[in-house]
């Protein structure tokens, strides 16, 4: 009985290897996939452009896209937001995706737009531990995005919808072998969270963000081109111990390149959210 257990055994074996030549057939695809997604020309993006992004960055990766290698771990970024989003946006059905909007020469793809519904909805998709709000740079980038979407659009509502892919981890400390993260026992779990954004059509605040958003494209367009990194601001403060040090540019920044007193004095500038009044912020 064993001898017919093992001739079986061995005759129907299911046999499991690892193959390299479909990863790395799926990895070639992905990243060209990836490749036609990045900007060469001059047009300029709402993305470009946002105060707390690297407005450096936005234009070194145009002009020195070889100092800006994709990699595996660009292109699985890449992978993972595109899918959330068109997934989320099938179920959502509220609207048209990726719609194309443009203004004064900068033009923008909101995830999802709905002029019946007098919506716009932004969706964002995050592995970070750590749970955002107004008070968070990256929460600001967000709700920067969507109001920019609004003056564009002349709509009132907006939607700042996350997607947390881990549980909950809080930052304990940094030090040269990495940082450290605890995770809570109340730790918050997976899931989305979203926020509504509501900006008034005749709010006086759509015509200082729109005068911001129209200096900001006017500054990196001459920048571009003129081949003149030196009269964009360098980020300030928190986000440049934060961001500068890992960036691919940093040396040529940094090191290399100039910035001018006008570009210093304008990083320096009072962001208009931090003016109180202008932000009704709520956690519940």
């Amino acid at each position: 009985m064993s001898t017919c257990i093992d001739r079986f055994t061995v005759e129907m074996a299911i046999i499991i290897r690892k193959n390299p030549e479909f990863t790395d057939l799926l990895q070639k695809n992905l990243m060209v996939k990836h490749e036609e997604k990045r900007r060469r020309d001059n047009t300029v993006h709402v993305s470009d452009i946002i105060p707390t992004t690297c407005i450096r960055k936005q234009y070194y990766s145009r002009k020195f896209p070889e100092m800006d290698p994709l990699s595996n771990e660009s292109v699985h970024h890449f992978v993972r937001g595109e899918s959330s989003e068109f997934v989320i946006t099938q179920l959502a059905d509220l609207g048209v995706a990726q719609a194309s909007i443009e203004m004064d020469g900068i033009v923008a793809h909101p995830d999802i737009m709905s002029n019946e519904k007098g919506i716009i909805v932004e969706l964002k998709d995050t592995v970070n531990g750590r749970r955002i709000d107004f008070y968070d740079s990256t929460f600001r980038s967000y709700l920067r995005q969507l109001l920019y979407y609004l003056v564009m659009t002349g709509l009132e509502k907006g939607i700042i919808s996350i997607r947390y892919n881990i549980k909950e981890l809080r930052w304990i400390k940094s030090d040269s072998e990495g940082d450290y993260f605890f995770r809570p026992f109340n730790a918050k779990d997976v899931g989305i969270e979203s926020w509504e954004v509501f900006l008034a059509s005749g709010d006086i605040a759509r015509e200082i963000l729109k005068n911001e958003m129209v200096r900001r494209k006017n500054l990196f367009l001459k920048a571009l081109e003129e081949g003149n990194v030196s009269i964009l601001p360098r980020l300030i403060d928190d986000a440049k111990r934060r961001k500068c040090p890992r960036c691919q540019f940093y040396d040529k920044c940094i090191n290399q390149d100039l910035e001018t007193d006008e570009a210093r004095e304008m990083a320096k500038e009072i962001d208009f959210l931090d003016i109180n009044g202008v932000v009704n912020f709520k956690q519940t």
